[in-house]
């Protein structure tokens, strides 16, 4: 017999879902503007404010499968719910205090090293909410397009949020402080756009908490093998079914899309010439129309495969964002550049969509193999991809800054500098692209492979204890 399905209210998908909003929001805010803040609005070097980024993000990913370890290995009592409802608020506030920096009248050297503080303190925090938050998917949601139906509320939630994170901090900057330019701003904006931000990071986690019960997870899937060390049981994730392949990936799209996303307020402003004030016009295009197609891939997701419709995406893509950079005038909008940054969006929806509907069907393969299920450790081990990645795709961007000489303060760059930028944002993210594309043909779970391991499980204990 097949394991059950496990039907969810839309209560319980919306209320999960949502606290996406908050891990996105803080997330997507960094990823894309903190560089440009450091840069431009802090005043420090490129390769400092890309420095900022590598050490942070090293320092916390190292604590990941920690984390997701503790989690695993908490008593059902309290769950994973407890890291949420307890770092919620510290996480606002470490992420709002980031944006005061630039207030400050200190030396390179103490702007660095209050900036990396901040950024580590936020980092941690994060980790603390969301590695326990993700690895409560294949608890909700045990069955293989459950868990894409699932996902694609959390994304859905998550790219919406992403939206506001990366059209909205123009609009609220200009709002506090007016003017024709984002690199010549008053840092009493940003200031403003932090306490914003770290506010709408606190409440949807919350909500979560409220609305979302804690999944009971089984005795025997969940102490059904004897512990090992941290170590041995990190290195032991590596063995899991499809893991490696799915984390490869992961941190593949990863570093193409902090390409594009770290380097996008740098071309809109100097590469395209775009006005500060039109700038969260495309920015909100391209979120939104990601936001719109999510029904389309997860509809296509059920009756191709995750694999097939990620490798299409990652392809669309690539090919897209080649002809945006390469195609739109400068100077202002024009129906080209609307035209393809719709076109962007709705291919950067497949990408945001599919790994994170992929990676929760490893967690039975490991634990047909293993006895026991280890979600916590598994979304961990991806953090750790994550953010690895994600700090080689803004530091790589820190270094093109540097290279070609890239002049803070200011939106008018010379002719090489707006090349080097056309460069990151176009072959660069494109090449990442196809390399991922080709990652993903490797992935070796499929629809029919999942539901024989559910079988499998099944026999093992027939009596579903959810």
């Amino acid at each position: 017999m097949a394991a059950p399905s496990v039907a969810l209210s839309r209560k319980i998908k919306l209320g999960y879902g949502v606290a996406d909003v908050g891990a996105s929001l803080s997330y997507g805010a960094v990823n894309t503007w903190l560089l440009y803040f450091l840069i431009n609005i802090a005043g420090m070097t490129p390769l400092l404010a890309g420095l900022v980024f590598v050490a942070g993000r090293l320092f916390d990913a190292l604590l990941d499968p920690v984390m997701g370890v503790y989690s695993d290995r908490r008593k059902q009592r309290w769950g994973r719910k407890v890291f949420i409802r307890w770092g919620a608020v510290p996480l606002g506030a470490s992420f709002a205090l980031m944006w005061a920096i630039a207030t400050l009248d200190l030396s390179q050297g103490a702007l660095f090293g209050l900036a990396l503080l901040l950024f580590m303190t936020f980092s941690l925090l994060y980790t603390v909410v969301q590695v326990p938050y993700m690895a409560l998917t294949p608890e909700l949601a045990p069955d293989y397009d459950g868990r894409t139906a699932l996902s694609s509320y959390r994304v859905g939630f998550g790219t919406f949020a992403s939206l506001l994170a990366v059209a909205a901090p123009p609009a609220i900057v200009l709002a506090v402080s007016p003017g024709p330019e984002l690199a010549s701003s008053s840092p009493a904006g940003w200031l403003v756009l932090g306490l914003v931000f770290g506010l709408l990071t606190v409440l949807p986690y919350l909500i979560m908490v409220a609305t979302v019960p804690e999944p009971v997870r089984p005795e025997a899937a969940r102490d059904g093998a004897p512990r090992s060390g941290f170590l041995q049981e990190a290195r032991s994730a590596f063995e899991i079914r499809g893991f490696p392949a799915v984390l490869l990936l992961f941190v593949a799209v990863t570093v193409g899309v902090m390409i594009v996303s770290s380097m996008l307020p740098f071309y809109l402003e100097s590469g395209l010439r775009l006005p500060a004030a039109q700038q969260p016009l495309v920015l909100g295009l391209l979120f939104g129309t990601a936001i719109v197609a999510f029904p389309l891939w997860t509809w296509a997701s059920a009756r191709m495969g995750k694999r097939t419709v990620l490798m299409l995406g990652l392809l669309l893509l690539a090919g897209f964002t080649l002809a945006l950079v390469w195609g739109s005038p400068d100077g202002g909008l024009s129906g080209y550049l609307l035209t393809f940054v719709i076109l962007v969006g709705a291919s950067l929806s497949a990408v945001l969509l599919l790994p994170w509907a992929m990676l929760p069907d490893v967690v039975e393969f490991d634990e047909l193999a293993g006895g026991r299920r280890r979600e916590g450790l598994i979304y961990a081990l991806f953090t750790f991809g994550q953010k690895t990645a994600g700090s080689v795709g803004v530091f790589a961007n820190a270094i093109a800054a540097s290279v070609f000489g890239y002049r803070q303060g200011m939106a008018e760059q010379a002719p090489t500098t707006v090349a080097g930028i056309e460069l990151m944002v176009g072959p660069v993210a494109a090449a990442v692209f196809v390399l991922a594309a080709v990652i993903a043909w490797r992935y070796p779970i499929t629809r029919s492979a999942h539901q024989r391991v559910r079988e499998l499980l099944a026999e093992r204990q027939p009596t579903d204890t959810r």
